[in-house]
């Protein structure tokens, strides 16, 4: 997801004194950047690293481009990405949106634990910059059950990595940039848990005053980067 993660609240938003337009793919919002249909080029490749490549189309203000690697070991996957400016500074963000299965055939149901400390409060799905200590169904901090939890929620303020565990098999993600959130999704037929470098919104909550919520400004010689790291074990 990139040059934002998730929405961006009815495709409009305002930088620098003027107001932005994209595309209402998931509407009634613009939704995960510009690059999750594109053809990516590989620009490096080993027995277990691959690197890429993917320039934003014409739907997105500013010319740029956004930059992965992926390199994989017997246990571990480490992964970056980064969103790279061209010529002119802009607002961005970025992360991953990867799909989990709630069960494995050979293990049980997941088991979610995210160490946050603060959850948005949403407006219509859309964060409204208010953050809040998660208590209830939406208190992830134990390893928890998803059976019955239906969330579209953003977290931060994480205080370790998150954990997911099918019983007999545990993947551990860590989450490396400024400001680490976590976007989780629970439909009923899987469930998403989404590193990325800030909240849902985050342009539009930037432009009306939040210091929280991670967007950053990606500019020549300057990325705006996450990395994570995910481990399995049994």
């Amino acid at each position: 997801m990139a040059p934002w993660p998730n929405r961006v609240r009815e495709g409009r938003f305002r930088y620098a004194g003027n107001t932005y337009e994209l595309p209402l793919d998931g509407r009634p919002h613009a939704m995960h950047g510009r690059v999750h249909f594109a053809e990516w080029e590989v620009v490096a490749r080993t027995a277990r690293v691959v690197e890429l490549i993917a320039a934003f189309d014409e739907a997105w203000p500013w010319p740029g481009r956004a930059w992965q690697r992926y390199e994989l070991s017997d246990t571990t996957l480490r992964m970056k990405q980064e969103v790279r400016a061209d010529r002119e500074a802009f607002p961005a963000g970025c992360g991953w949106h990867p799909w989990f299965r709630r069960a494995l055939s050979d293990g049980g149901e997941a088991r979610l634990q995210v160490p946050a400390s603060r959850r948005y409060i949403l407006d219509e799905g859309i964060p409204t910059g208010e953050l809040v200590e998660p208590v209830g169904e939406y208190d992830l901090r134990a390893a928890t059950p998803l059976d019955g939890l239906h969330l579209d929620d953003c977290y931060t303020a994480l205080d370790g990595p998150v954990r997911i565990d099918w019983g007999q098999l545990r993947l551990t993600m860590t989450i490396d940039c400024p400001t680490p959130h976590v976007q989780v999704f629970t439909p009923d037929y899987a469930f998403c848990v989404e590193p990325q470098t800030c909240a849902p919104d985050a342009f539009n909550l930037a432009a009306n005053g939040s210091m929280s919520d991670g967007m950053a400004i990606a500019a020549p010689g300057r990325v705006v980067a996450i990395e994570s790291r995910w481990t399995w074990e049994r």
